[in-house]
């Protein structure tokens, strides 16, 4: 059985999700590595963590990356677009939050299609550009799961895209992929996990980013 947790813990980070399976990942990395390793301890040694996943560069959900790096030796995957905005104030948008962007060593780019086989789940790599030029979802097929990064939020809210590497036409296109999934649970990058017909949720989306 898999378990998932949202133990970011820190005011203004992106959810980081940790996700137990046999091969224990997380799911961004949030912007303060203390308080989000209090809580993975409440669940599992943290260097039995082996891969961090960030669905996007943004400070919100990247800042911490270089500490959970060090804390768990778990290698660090981002998008293939973005490997380049790492470090990068704009691009990370650091500077909405008066700090500098983190630098990390990115051991593997992600790009559409690939498969993160971590155990009972499935993990498929969705490139869904708009909030940012790289931003990612992961979508479990079998479970029905979906981990939105900051593409969709509950109740038909939607990242912005009027940062560095934001596109709302992209994102229209993004979030039209995503109303073609069977989505069950929904564990978006802010805001609240939601299993409440996800998928009428996600059309909410679709229409609103069409409006703007």
């Amino acid at each position: 059985m898999v378990e998932v947790h949202k133990v970011s813990g820190a005011a203004f980070d992106g959810n980081v999700y940790l996700i137990l399976d046999k091969k224990p990942i997380l799911v961004d990395a949030g912007m303060m590595a203390g308080p989000t390793l209090k809580n993975i301890k409440k669940f599992i040694d943290p260097t039995q963590i082996e891969m961090i996943v960030l669905t996007h560069c943004h400070h919100d959900h990247s800042g911490a990356a270089p500490a959970l790096q060090e804390a768990t030796g778990a290698r660090l995957l981002l998008s293939e677009r973005e490997v380049g905005a790492v470090g990068d104030d704009m691009a990370s948008v650091a500077y909405l939050f008066g700090q500098q962007a983190s630098d990390y060593k990115v051991d593997e780019p992600l790009k559409e299609g690939m498969v993160l086989d971590i155990g009972e789940w499935k993990l498929k790599v969705m490139e869904t550009p708009g909030h940012s030029l790289g931003s990612l979802c992961l979508y479990e097929e079998n479970a029905k799961v979906l981990f939105s990064g900051d593409t969709v939020f509950p109740d038909g809210n939607i990242g912005r895209t009027d940062m560095y590497g934001g596109d709302t036409p992209e994102l229209v296109k993004s979030i039209e992929r995503l109303t073609t999934l069977d989505v069950q649970t929904m564990y978006p990058g802010h805001m609240e996990i939601t299993s409440r017909d996800v998928n009428r949720q996600i059309q909410m989306s679709l229409r609103f980013a069409k409006s703007i």
